[in-house]
C-alpha cells in the first residue's frame, strides 16, 4: 500500500460517522445505509458510504436492486501491513535516536 492510499483510509475513517458506519457494517456485513438507523438525511448516510468505497474500506455486493456493504478485507489486510511497517520504522527510529542520545 502506498503513502497516498493509506491516507485515503485514513481520511475516509477520520469522520465519526463514516467509521460509526464502518463499524456497524463490520458487524453486520451485507448492511444497505437503509439499515442504520441514523439522525442525519438518508442522502448524508449513502453519501458517507460512497467516501468509505472510494476510499477503499467498504466494498459493494448487489442484492437485487439494493446494494449492500462489507468490509473490503484485502484493502483494510494492506492498511495494517502498511500500519504495521510504519509503527516498525517510527520505533526503530526512536530507539536509534534513544541510543545515540544515551551513549554507554
Amino acid at each position: 500500500m502506498t503513502d497516498d492510499e493509506a491516507l485515503k483510509v485514513l481520511v475516509g475513517l477520520g469522520d465519526s460517522t463514516r467509521f460509526d458506519i464502518f463499524r456497524n457494517v463490520q458487524l453486520a456485513p451485507g448492511l444497505s445505509p437503509s439499515d442504520l438507523k441514523s439522525e442525519k438525511s438518508a442522502s448524508t448516510i449513502s453519501h458517507h458510504f460512497k467516501l468509505l468505497v472510494d476510499a477503499g474500506v467498504l466494498e459493494t455486493m448487489r442484492d437485487g436492486k439494493h446494494v449492500r456493504y462489507r468490509i473490503h478485507s484485502g484493502a483494510m489486510i494492506n492498511f495494517a501491513k502498511w500500519a504495521a511497517e510504519q509503527a516498525e520504522l517510527g520505533t526503530l527510529d526512536d530507539l536509534a535516536k534513544y541510543l545515540a542520545d544515551n551513549p554507554t
